[in-house]
């Protein structure tokens, strides 16, 4: 390691200190690394012994920028998102991300930071606020990895936003089986029978098998083995910023643990029977032309359907509700993650609880909803 003193014009002193010294970098590649510009030769020796402990623990120390957008470009291409995930990621990023902390390098965004990003994000919609400290984890996850930072301490952000649901406050995303029929009876006889006939095909799947909209809306007749009783998932509908007529199917569906033969109850099995005999198209849910049944499209009209019932819908309350329904079941940890596919059990009980949770609050909410008994009296 050497220290040089150099002569500079901008100093007071008329010198500043640079540091120099070599190194092999996380792939044992010798590298040196030089600074200048320190006021004096301790300043460079303090500034010298915090590289060496970041190179110690496999930070890159190249003194390079890698800003925030870099870093999304680089994430968005990763294996493993889909073009729906990431035509969401995209929009949201561009909105909220972008203006802000766009050209910040990651290395200068601690907790104060990112906690007053989202403190200045408090009156934007909870789902766009969710989806921004979605895509920051996945950004900040990155940097980690290609050692441009130690942490990223977005975990320990607190959120807020604001609700643009029309649902009550503290109504959790549980259907009760009584709102379920009520919904699907409704919903499946509608102004156009075919397709209101896939419209409750839909609710159907994602009750009894927890499916995701995109992966619902690409499943075909030869998915589904009668004699074994199963239903076959390898696949979702590309839909975001398409029209109808470019919509397709892509063969790989959220994630690797996402493809899975699950077995089907049989009150689904008996009604697909019945479907396929009505549906003569390769798609079983689909317009009676046989064209794609739009994902947005579907979950707002049920929505509307729900909402005449007096409570709330979106299409991933089937999800959360096929879960908790299996927990309460008493199904082990483990079977519901791989009924779910979800790469861990902790993403099911995490999902569980926050449902049973809201459910707990609905249940006493109901038991003392009645007058408050005067206490003075």
């Amino acid at each position: 390691m050497r220290f040089d003193k150099r002569e500079s014009k901008k100093s007071k002193s008329g010198y500043t200190w640079r540091v120099t010294f070599d190194y092999k970098d996380r792939y044992g590649k010798k590298q040196r690394y030089s600074k200048s510009g320190f006021p004096t030769k301790k300043a460079a020796q303090i500034h010298a012994a915090a590289v060496q402990n970041d190179l110690a623990q496999g930070l890159v120390v190249d003194n390079s920028v890698h800003t925030v957008d870099e870093l999304f470009q680089q994430m968005v291409k990763l294996p493993g998102y889909s073009p729906n995930t990431i035509n969401l990621y995209t929009d949201n990023y561009n909105k909220h991300i972008l203006p802000v902390l766009g050209s910040t390098d990651i290395k200068d965004l601690h907790f104060p930071e990112l906690q007053s990003f989202f403190t200045d994000m408090s009156g934007v919609g909870k789902s766009a606020v969710a989806t921004t400290k979605t895509v920051l984890t996945g950004i900040g996850n990155l940097a980690v990895k290609s050692g441009y930072i130690l942490s990223w301490p977005i975990n320990l952000v607190q959120t807020s936003g604001v609700s643009h649901s029309r649902k009550k406050t503290g109504s959790s995303d549980y259907l009760s089986e009584t709102d379920f029929k009520s919904l699907l009876n409704l919903v499946s006889h509608g102004k156009y029978e075919f397709t209101s006939g896939s419209k409750g095909m839909f609710l159907l799947l994602g009750y009894y098998l927890g499916l995701r909209i995109a992966e619902a809306c690409a499943l075909t007749w030869e998915d589904v083995d009668f004699q074994k009783r199963t239903i076959r998932i390898n696949k979702q509908l590309t839909y975001t910023r398409l029209k109808v007529k470019d919509f397709y199917i892509r063969d790989i569906t959220k994630t690797e643990k996402s493809n899975a033969v699950l077995p089907a109850p049989e009150p689904l099995m008996e009604a697909l029977k019945e479907w396929r005999d009505y549906n003569p198209y390769p798609l079983i849910l689909c317009t009676e032309e046989g064209r794609w049944l739009h994902p947005r499209n579907t979950g707002n009209t049920i929505r509307a359907t729900a909402q005449k019932l007096g409570f709330d819908f979106h299409p991933h309350m089937l999800r959360h509700t096929y879960i908790t329904n299996l927990v309460l079941a008493g199904t082990d940890l483990k079977t519901v993650a791989d009924l779910a596919r979800h790469t861990s059990a902790a993403i099911s009980l995490q999902v569980y609880t926050e449902t049973n949770d809201l459910r707990k609050a609905e249940a006493i909410a109901r038991a003392f909803e009645d007058e408050t008994p005067n206490i003075l009296a």
